[in-house]
């Protein structure tokens, strides 16, 4: 074991019990963020290279998390590297306009069809604030309506119904608004109206009740944090021809389909598009940045020059940090110039393919659920549409399965949703088929899934 260094900021290499132990002493459950989280035994990585994360003892692991969908070309990709390393001998201060930031916007309108204006901020949580605040202005509105089992961020008006307790979740049709894991006022909590996902009469009577209350309907083409379930079109359909009916503002959250489903994200792929859309993760290369934007008479809100009296205010120390913009144009162009979204697909039908395959074989009710990029496993013997067929599925199972395949050398975002890179291969999929393989049997063998058995 190496010895603790008497200088507390340096860097050095102990084992795993080691550090854990000190980063308990400074940070709640030993992580910096919920998302870093393993159980039982924490991972503490070294370096990153392609589709593989390596930990402090040199083992590699296949990742499906992927800096959770921001590394859609992997790590380390050599295009990003140059164009950071470039940003940063070009000493552009954070606050200073470059011609960069110009040509990131030009991509965005360029590949996203709704997009015609836009605007940037350092982070997703910020930019759904940003659309919430443009559509209350615009519309004169001041009711927000999302999705059951939707995850925006973490700001209190939309950290309502992020996943579907059946103790507290209300009836199907009229979910209840239940705060995720905080206390909010009963005045924030009002501010929010939950909507049933997937179900168009549901999601129609409640809008016809609160339409001239309701500013926006904020909605992800495919629910991630609920576990990659994705909308339907005729449902997505439905819903932009309600939200215009009532001059509504719709909002897609594609902070992860964006660059994923397709370059233009899930409003490409179904052809239906919002008003507004929120960009991150992809766009930034793993670096931060996100991005508002959507038709112009919408956007115009945030113009001095057009409303010097009433704009919408939205700002930031680090929006368009340059960095995060070499990195987004790096992105976009190697994505848009090598055709990369299809290949990356392609792996992400692989994956699901070969699930759907493993459980069929081993007759066990499980629905694999995702499409693009993104994948998940729900060990339920119900369709998976929402999210709250998604929390009633077993996930003792899941987070266990996760939890033993990381012994064996595959990574993901424990008991959630999987995402592809570029830089995943045919041989990454089938070795983590393989693994997969081994370990539900092992499983199997145990009696782990007596009651799915079909």
């Amino acid at each position: 074991m190496t010895e603790m260094t008497t200088n507390p900021r340096s860097i050095s290499i102990q084992q795993p019990a080691v550090l854990h132990e000190r980063a308990l002493e400074v940070m709640p459950d030993g992580v910096a963020s919920f998302a870093q989280r393993q159980s039982p035994d924490q991972l503490y990585l070294s370096r990153a290279e392609g589709s593989r994360i390596y930990d402090i003892a040199g083992q590699a692991y296949i990742d499906y998390m992927v800096g959770a969908g921001a590394l859609v070309l992997g790590h380390r990709h050599p295009k990003i590297i140059a164009a950071v390393e470039q940003a940063l001998e070009c000493g552009v201060p954070n606050i200073g306009v470059a011609e960069a930031q110009i040509v990131l916007a030009e991509l965005l309108c360029q590949y996203v069809p709704s997009i015609e204006y836009v605007r940037f901020l350092p982070t997703g949580n910020e930019a759904v604030q940003a659309a919430i605040r443009i559509a209350r202005k615009a519309t004169g509105r001041h009711l927000i309506a999302k999705f059951e089992g939707g995850y925006h961020g973490q700001s209190e008006n939309v950290m309502v119904s992020v996943n579907a307790e059946k103790n507290a979740r209300g009836h199907s049709d009229a979910p209840e608004r239940v705060p995720y894991h905080c206390e909010l006022p009963d005045p924030v909590i009002e501010q929010t109206l939950i909507l049933p996902f997937n179900d168009l009469p549901g999601t129609t009577s409640l809008i016809d009740q609160f339409a001239d209350e309701i500013a926006l309907v904020v909605i992800e083409p495919v629910l991630g944090f609920a576990g990659a379930i994705p909308a339907e079109k005729s449902f997505l359909e439905g819903l932009r021809k309600l939200t215009t009916r009532y001059g509504i503002v719709l909002v897609y959250d594609e902070i992860i389909t964006g660059f994923r489903l397709a370059m233009g994200g899930g409003q490409e792929l179904y052809d239906v598009l919002p008003d507004l859309t929120v960009l991150g993760k992809a766009i930034g290369g793993g670096m931060p940045i996100a991005a508002v934007g959507g038709r112009r008479d919408i956007m115009e809100w945030t113009s001095v020059d057009l409303h010097p009296e009433d704009y919408v205010f939205q700002s930031g120390t680090f929006s368009a940090f340059p960095m995060s913009v070499a990195a987004g144009v790096a992105t976009i162009e190697t994505l848009a110039r090598e055709r990369l979204v299809d290949s990356v697909n392609e792996m992400g039908t692989l994956i699901r393919d070969g699930l759907v395959r493993l459980y069929r074989e081993r007759r066990i009710a499980a629905q694999v659920t995702g499409v693009g990029s993104v994948f998940h496993v729900h060990f339920t013997r119900d369709e998976v549409r929402d999210a709250r067929t998604a929390e009633d599925a077993d996930q003792n199972l899941i987070n266990e399965l996760h939890s033993r395949v990381l012994k064996r050398g595959i990574y993901f975002y424990q008991g959630r949703l999987g995402w592809l890179s570029s830089a995943h291969s045919g041989d990454d999929i089938g070795y983590t088929l393989d693994i997969f393989g081994t370990v539900v049997d092992e499983m199997v063998e145990e009696g782990k899934f007596d009651t799915l058995r079909i």
